[in-house]
């Protein structure tokens, strides 16, 4: 009977080693499995979930080190974790392994970003090179072309980017060629620009913000309001939109308007200078020195170089008859560039 036993024994042991031995014949290098952990990553990341998203694409390129869609979405990932040379040496893998359009614009625009125009502009063409209708790619051409003041083939390159009705940049490149023509002073079609840039995506803030900043400079001041008041409706934080609605509501001498305008815009960012000077200016023309004097002091102790508050802060000292403190700061106002600093000095001041 024990021998008996002895024999089951081993045999039991032989089936197990014989398992063993069967599951080590299943290949490790699964090509599929690699697809798998790839697609996981993916899903991972549209769910927001980025450190696992990285982790999966790890994974799926230590199976296959030449899975050149896996390194573009970690470079991706990476992107969005702030890991900018980490990005930028996917995007390289990437476009050695398997150049596409997207991998080639992901690389320029990281280095439109780094301020690195020429190496930007040499991966957009080969983006739009490889794919005619790369119209992220042509929005950030038409930047390049913007930011060297090339305004009229800027507009035609943004153009390009508005093939796609359906791609974020459409409303984008609407907006940006709306300044290109503000920069020309086509103010017509500077605010049909805009306007269409906020009827393809009516929550662009900014964009509502460039039209009632040409209304203003053509002295509408009400359509520049109304723009203002539009921004602040699709972003309710945007403190640079009160800021120059309370300029529109100033330039009409609405002061009180203004001042409530210019304190909303300081709620919204404590440390933004202009609001003050702004609010510093609307409480002088109100008669009300004294506190304009105190915003005064809040601009320059924000902007210590900040010359036009300077000159401000003279002008409400003077009418608080405080000549001596007033000169000093018309002094550093124009020290600081403000021409007609100068004539203050030369009116008021001892030389």
């Amino acid at each position: 009977m024990k021998r008996l036993i002895l024999i089951l024994l081993l045999c039991g042991t032989g089936w197990g080693l014989q398992a063993q031995i069967d599951t080590i014949r299943i290949p490790v290098d699964d090509p599929q499995k690699a697809e798998r952990l790839y697609n996981e990553g993916t899903v991972l990341y549209d769910n927001g979930q980025l450190t696992q998203a990285l982790n999966k694409f790890n994974e799926s390129i230590n199976l296959k080190s030449d899975f050149a869609k896996a390194y573009y979405n970690r470079g991706i990932v990476k992107v969005d974790l702030k890991d900018k040379t980490g990005a930028m040496s996917d995007f390289d893998k990437a476009i050695e392994l398997g150049p596409t359009a997207n991998a080639y614009f992901q690389r320029g625009k990281m280095k439109y970003d780094d301020n690195k125009p020429e190496e930007a502009r040499a991966d957009l063409n080969k983006a739009v090179e490889l794919d005619a209708m790369h119209v992220q790619s042509y929005y950030y051409l038409g930047s390049l072309q913007y930011d060297n003041k090339d305004y009229e083939g800027a507009i035609e390159t943004y153009k390009k980017a508005l093939i796609e009705k359906d791609s974020y940049t459409y409303a984008y490149a609407y907006n940006d060629m709306g300044s290109c023509y503000k920069m020309m002073e086509n103010y017509d079609e500077s605010i049909r620009c805009y306007k269409e840039a906020t009827k393809a995506n009516p929550k662009l803030a900014f964009a509502f913000n460039n039209t009632g900043s040409v209304y203003r400079k053509l002295e509408k001041y009400d359509d520049a309001i109304y723009e203002y008041s539009k921004a602040i409706d699709a972003d309710p934080d945007y403190y640079v939109a009160y800021n120059n609605r309370g300029l529109a509501k100033m330039d009409k001498g609405d002061f009180e308007g203004a001042i409530a305008d210019f304190t909303k815009a300081i709620e919204k960012n404590a440390d933004y200078a202009y609001a003050y000077n702004n609010r510093g200016s609307a409480r002088y023309k109100a008669e009300q020195y004294a506190t304009a004097i105190e915003d005064f002091n809040k601009a320059i102790t924000l902007n210590s170089n900040y010359s036009t508050a300077f000159l401000n802060r003279g002008n409400a000292k003077e009418m608080n008859r405080d000549i001596n403190g007033a000169c000093e700061d018309w002094k550093k106002a124009r020290d600081g560039g403000i021409k007609n600093a100068e004539f203050y000095i030369k009116q008021m001041c001892k030389q």
